[in-house]
């Protein structure tokens, strides 16, 4: 079975998912965990022109790996652990921007399908073009969003940062992920809204398990 979840930042979809993972017995696959990790190698690099990253990505100067065990958070980059550096806030306002190149798009979708091939489980995949263009023809899809400010209150508790700039930049990622040309964050044909703005962790979690055992 494969589970496509979509929705914006903040909505807590990756917890959400991994957790029900973990409940179902399922694989995970965080793929914004990816795109993070281009986002990282690119800073490093200093790189900033999407033919100059292709480059190197065809070199093999890239090479990414992530599990997909929700037991096991891990993602490596040229064999570097890399899985904290790509939750610092550096990598979160920068991810929109190489995200939104479509040749290192394609290139990370190709390697999505593969490990969603590649599970020998059912799998969990989540990321913002899941239902949409990564795996149309997914089991369920599944759309995890809540309001502006409880997405933000959320973030700025896990950071421990200022509500309202956390707000500010939440708006400008949304409007990036939805605007641009190629895959924008939609919410995908066929897919069930889970709308957890009044919801707690558990709660969201319960109603996830609800939408995939009820159909």
């Amino acid at each position: 079975m494969v589970i496509a979840v979509d929705g914006p930042s903040g909505s807590g979809k990756s917890s959400i998912s991994k957790a029900a993972a973990l409940r179902l017995g399922f694989n995970f696959l965080d793929t914004g965990a990816m795109y993070r990790s281009i986002t990282w190698f690119c800073i490093s690099e200093n790189l900033t022109k999407e033919d100059l990253i292709m480059e190197k990505i065809n070199r093999q100067d890239f090479i990414l790996d992530i599990s997909i065990d929700p037991l096991k958070d891990q993602v490596k980059v040229n064999d570097l652990d890399v899985s904290n550096f790509i939750r610092e806030e550096e990598i979160t306002s920068q991810v929109s921007i190489f995200a939104a190149m479509p040749q290192i798009r394609k290139f990370l979708v190709t390697k999505q399908r593969e490990l969603v091939n590649e599970s020998k489980n059912g799998i969990i995949v989540e990321g913002r073009d899941i239902g949409s263009v990564v795996l149309p023809d997914a089991d369920f899809k599944i759309f995890i969003t809540a309001n502006d400010d409880v997405r933000a209150k959320r973030r700025s508790i896990q950071l421990d940062s200022n509500e309202n700039e956390v707000l500010a930049a939440q708006r400008k990622r949304d409007f990036l992920d939805s605007s641009r040309k190629v895959s924008p964050l939609v919410i995908p044909d066929g897919a069930v809204i889970l709308d957890n703005s009044d919801l707690d962790f558990d709660q969201s979690v319960n109603r996830f398990i609800e939408i995939v055992s009820s159909n």
